[in-house]
């Protein structure tokens, strides 16, 4: 896939996270909200970890493999256009923390997510508008195509080590519930033989005092 289309792509994807995060935005978002309709804080708080984690894995992805590429080129204007789209990553980056830490406080993360948005559709206009347009003229079709598949293999490389984390600690949480679980299960074993030694002794008892009568 040409390179310039991949990262349209994830533009594409996280503006509709965005609005997911949202209620779908404007009207629609109004109306849901009215309605009773609207994300719970937990499908919200979901829905902003995965924003965050696009970001990652797209920031990443530019600055290490698209935006080289590009600065190869020895292009004046394109070089402007890319020391001011990395003072934008600083921004992006920057909030993408600030969401992160508001995670468990609905109203702060509905803020830190809103000057996330704002920051990342400034960068997507002006790449779109004005890099994008540039790269295609100054960069032949094939090495697009090439520098696409490049990038999309760091994608893919970069989102299966984004999950790595989450999925150990699912499995942990899964170990701890088991070993809990067994431990409860011993306990119950432990209580039910105490509690028949009881019964047995009980029984001995009674019958030793009605030989004695």
């Amino acid at each position: 896939m040409d390179a310039i289309e991949l990262l349209k792509k994830d533009h594409e994807k996280v503006e509709a996270l965005f609005q997911r995060f949202n209620d779908g935005g404007g009207v629609t978002g109004v109306v849901k909200r009215l309605t009773g309709n609207a994300a719970s804080p937990r499908q919200r708080r979901s829905t902003a970890e995965q924003i965050c984690r696009e970001l990652d894995v797209h920031v990443a992805t530019e600055e290490t493999t698209f935006y080289p590429a590009v600065r190869a080129l020895r292009h004046e204007r394109l070089d402007e256009l890319l020391d001011e789209s990395l003072r934008e990553h600083g921004s992006i980056k920057d909030r993408v923390q600030d969401a992160r830490a508001s995670l468990n406080d609905h109203e702060k993360l509905r803020a830190a997510m809103t000057s996330l948005q704002e920051c990342v559709q400034h960068h997507v206009r002006e790449e779109e508008s004005e890099m994008f347009p540039l790269v295609e003229q100054h960069m032949r079709e094939q090495e697009r195509d090439e520098l696409g598949r490049t990038m999309g293999a760091r994608k893919r490389r970069a989102g299966t080590s984004a999950r790595a984390p989450r999925t150990a600690a699912r499995g942990r949480k899964k170990t701890v519930k088991r070993a809990a679980a067994r431990t409860t299960a011993a306990s119950r074993g432990r209580v039910r033989k105490t509690t028949a030694k009881v019964k047995k002794a009980r029984t001995r008892a009674k019958a030793r005092a009605g030989r004695r009568r």
